[in-house]
């Protein structure tokens, strides 16, 4: 039987619910769908007792972000400043790398008082 791990979609475009749980398979198939999907704490939790840690950085304003592997997939957990955990989908450990390292830059200007902001819904 497969792994389940706990996931709703922000904004409901779907929601599969079995004992308050869903199938990583189903949250990787939903996750090609659709670049991003919002999940509870309690979500969150259940995601990263499955997945290996890749890699883990505190972003000083907004949280923490990882680099995630479950099953073949790698995953990127970010969260906003409205503390709304985000995950998404990524082709290579490489890819999720770049996007790390692009949004800590992002961070370091925005530390530094740039006045620039992070756009969660695109990525």
């Amino acid at each position: 039987m497969p792994t389940a791990v706990s996931t709703r979609s922000r904004c409901n475009l779907w929601a599969i619910e079995v004992e308050a749980s869903v199938d990583t398979d189903v949250l990787l198939e939903k996750l090609c769908d659709d670049s991003r999907l919002g999940l509870s704490p309690d979500e969150l939790v259940e995601l990263l007792e499955e997945a290996d840690l890749v890699r883990e950085e505190d972003t000083c304003i907004s949280g923490m972000i990882r680099i995630l592997r479950l099953k073949d997939a790698v995953l990127v957990q970010e969260q906003t400043p409205d503390h709304e955990i985000v995950i998404r989908i990524r082709p290579t450990v490489e890819a999720a790398q770049e996007f790390v390292a692009a949004r800590l830059e992002t961070y370091e200007r925005m530390w530094d008082g740039c006045g620039c902001k992070v756009d969660y819904s695109e990525g």
